[in-house]
């Protein structure tokens, strides 16, 4: 009975930030539709302080590294050595998986194009069904150039060509894939493990008093500068900023520059526990969308942890924002705004119970299309598609 998956392309497992979750979460989708998934990752790119093995299973999910490691070896030689190991037996592994007849398909899960075509010519060699994860529009992300650039572009005009079916995260990406009668296109929003939110035995609050949050990347220095103006301008009190993200001078210099600095605070490499708990005793969450073509494309996992966490979320209506969020269910600004979302910040503090209400309405959205289990028949539909 073929009813076993290959999850492929991505160098990192189970330790990541989104993409990873993703590709977990996904996984475990197609576990609860019977079938049996292995991730492979190509070769090792840990510290050792990590603890990862070369093989193991996490929450159910197997996982194999091909290189034989999951660390990454400090000698350029080796460490170019283990990445050409690692694709032999990737490919050895694929068709030793094809050729015993139970092998339903690869998902990949990639941000290079390369991959795209490699994994191509592995199932065409081995009459695979492939299933591509896209995430991100990445030409309109600055900062990429020479090859890398030509991979990005590369990418978003010709991923679609190479695999049997496309799932998006977007209707923005559903909308530059190209017109093939035989891709099969789904979108599958962000999403994650409502289970994880449920218990009320979390670890202790990280941090004591009232807090707004905004979780995400030091890459997004203009989001969180954005955070930080608009708690400024916020007139309350008794309140902090926390920002969940990876400390940097840049920051710390904007941070020493606030009229407010002693009440920010900033909170890294925090254990997936801590995090559920900084989420679910915060006052509010903060996602501002930017008017470009980058946020249209994305949809942050956040926004699904954010909805499990039962806390209000502050955002503003760009891209999928607007396919789920109103003010009904959101402290929803008109516009990408510090003013309006300092507003917002001071509603969530004097109107404590419509702060309630739209959590409430929140994870209601969230347990709708938010939650991973949710897409369990779209998945083993698209597997099964011929």
């Amino acid at each position: 009975m073929d009813r076993k998956i290959l999850s492929v392309g991505f160098p990192s497992f189970p330790l990541g930030f989104a993409q990873v979750q993703r590709q977990l979460l996904l996984a475990k989708a197609l576990l609860i539709a019977g079938f049996e998934v292995t991730v492979l990752c190509r070769y090792g790119i840990h510290k050792k302080e990590d603890g990862i093995n070369g093989t193991g299973i996490f929450e159910g999910i197997n996982y194999i590294y091909c290189s034989g490691t999951a660390f990454r070896p400090g000698n350029y030689i080796k460490r170019n050595l283990l990445k050409i190991i690692g694709l032999f037996n990737e490919v050895k592994y694929i068709g030793k998986i094809s050729k015993s007849g139970q092998l339903s398909g690869l998902i990949i899960t990639t941000n290079s194009f390369h991959n795209i075509l490699i994994y191509y010519f592995i199932s065409r060699i081995f009459n695979i069904r492939t299933v591509v994860d896209n995430v991100e529009y990445w030409t309109s992300i600055k900062g990429f150039k020479g090859f890398i650039w030509v991979e990005k572009y590369l990418y978003d005009k010709f991923y679609y060509l190479f695999s049997d079916h496309i799932i998006c995260i977007s209707d923005f990406l559903i909308n530059k894939v190209g017109k093939l009668k035989r891709t099969a296109v789904i979108k599958i929003p962000a999403v994650t493990d409502f289970d994880k939110f449920a218990s009320d035995n979390n670890s202790p609050r990280i941090i004591n008093g009232k807090y707004f949050v905004y979780c995400g990347s030091v890459a997004y220095f203009e989001t969180i500068n954005f955070v930080i103006t608009s708690f400024e301008k916020a007139k309350i009190e008794n309140t902090l900023l926390v920002l969940v993200t990876i400390n940097s001078s840049q920051l710390m210099n904007r941070i020493n520059q606030s009229k407010r600095n002693k009440m920010i605070k900033i909170l890294t490499n925090l254990a997936y526990e801590d995090l559920v708990s900084v989420y679910k005793n915060c006052e509010a969450l903060v996602l501002p969308m930017r008017y470009s073509d980058q946020d249209r494309a994305r949809f942050p996992h956040k926004i699904s942890e954010y909805c499990a966490s039962k806390k209000p979320i502050i955002t503003n209506d760009v891209g999928e924002i607007g396919n789920y969020f109103s003010n009904a269910n959101a402290f929803l600004c008109n516009d990408y705004s510090e003013d309006e979302f300092a507003a917002a910040m001071e509603k969530v503090i004097a109107e404590p119970e419509k702060a309630a209400e739209l959590a409430s309405n929140s994870y209601k959205t969230g347990i709708e299309y938010f939650n991973y289990k949710s897409y369990t028949t779209q998945l083993n539909k698209i597997f099964n598609t011929k």
